[in-house]
């Protein structure tokens, strides 16, 4: 009975122990991951907000309303790396071979971290379902919320901009701060019509915007001179939408910004971010095993290849049932079963001793081919 609660006890120190470095590890990370995603997405709206697309004013509650999202898929990346982690120095500290002289294996390890897991699979759901969605939608709300007055008043003097779609405007801005010299394009290319007026005034009345042309001349169909007419007016008001649309130019769009056109695919993507936690789990111990002299952040270089791809597939399976392509019919369940069949071959590999890890980057030339493939794959999800 003594032996048998000295064991216990052993092995709750164990659990605790791992439990707690795992956490610690995968807090900091998730720390500086979202202090990146925050700079990246601050530089993002800055850009817009400095060619006038949307109101500086608004950035930070954007932000804040985009928190849950970037939470969201920032925490199955850190955990995977805390389990990455922790693996490889335990093993580069040798501690491992003294959990295994115990009479534990990596499989005990897994069994120990599951908890943690399972507690960050129910907080990513629950995010990702509930709270991500919303959020995500009131942040493109304020975005699009931009009235006429707002937009005009970010032009630039002497600057042909876009201020929705297919309208465009170029004016000047005296010292008594009013708007002369107007130049006005609207329409597309085969309706193509051109306003030039003295002045422009801006008028806001309910849920609609006007723009008034003082003294000026329309050209209507400038590119069919068949049909192209002239006319000089002293006053000409033209009705606007007062909500415009905001033009998209920030980074990582393929996985924060990514159109929700399709309700399965954007359900699917939700219950997707928590469940790849527990096939980072079942991988990352695995591929956190280093060999001797191998250095102790040996398996982040393969596991970071491995998740970089695994977030690849399922961004290109989202895609593909929103654009009802080749891999729809399976949604994104195949790129899951696919992963656990990789934690399944490497379970089989340590089972039975088998050397498989072909992701190991061990030597130099694999090292640049991922380094190579991680590149790549970036680069894809950025575009």
């Amino acid at each position: 009975m003594h032996h048998t609660s000295q064991g216990m006890y052993k092995k709750d120190i164990l659990a605790k122990s791992i439990n707690l470095e795992v956490f610690k590890t995968t807090i900091g990370c998730l720390l500086i991951f979202f202090l990146l995603v925050i700079a990246s997405r601050l530089v993002g709206y800055y850009e817009q907000a400095a060619v006038g697309s949307i109101d500086p004013a608004i950035i930070w509650q954007v932000i804040a309303l985009r928190i849950p999202d970037f939470i969201t898929l920032l925490i199955p990346l850190s955990f995977f790396l805390g389990v990455l982690i922790t693996t490889s120095r335990l093993y580069g500290d040798n501690e491992v071979y003294a959990i295994f002289s115990s009479g534990k294996s990596l499989l005990d390890i897994i069994k120990y971290l599951l908890p943690q897991a399972l507690l960050f699979i129910v907080i990513t759901g629950m995010l990702s379902l509930n709270v991500a969605p919303y959020t995500k939608a009131l942040s493109k709300e304020l975005l699009a919320s931009k009235t006429i007055y707002e937009k005009i008043q970010t032009i630039k003097s002497d600057e042909l901009t876009e201020i929705s779609k297919n309208n465009f405007l170029k004016l000047n801005r005296s010292k008594e701060r009013k708007l002369t010299d107007i130049f006005y394009i609207t329409g597309d290319i085969d309706t193509t019509s051109i306003v030039i007026a003295d002045e422009l005034i801006i008028s806001e009345i309910d849920d609609s915007s006007k723009i008034i042309f003082d003294k000026g001349k329309i050209y209507t169909d400038v590119t069919n001179p068949g049909r192209q007419l002239i006319t000089n007016f002293d006053e000409f008001e033209y009705d606007f939408d007062k909500k415009l649309d905001a033009s998209n130019k920030s980074k990582l769009n393929k996985v924060y910004d990514f159109s929700e056109n399709s309700k399965n695919a954007s359900f699917q993507w939700n219950i997707s971010i928590p469940l790849t936690i527990l096939n980072l789990l079942l991988i990352g111990v695995f591929v956190g095993r280093i060999k001797p002299r191998q250095g102790r952040l040996g398996g982040i270089m393969p596991g970071l290849f491995i998740y970089m791809l695994y977030i690849s597939l399922l961004v290109l399976s989202r895609e593909s049932i929103m654009s009802n392509g080749l891999l729809s019919p399976l949604g994104l369940w195949w790129v899951h079963i696919s992963f656990l069949g990789i934690a399944t071959i490497y379970f089989i590999k340590y089972y039975y001793n088998y050397d498989l890890n072909i992701l190991s980057s061990s030597s130099l030339p694999k090292k640049y081919i991922l380094i190579i493939f991680l590149i790549i794959l970036f680069m894809w999800l950025l575009v």
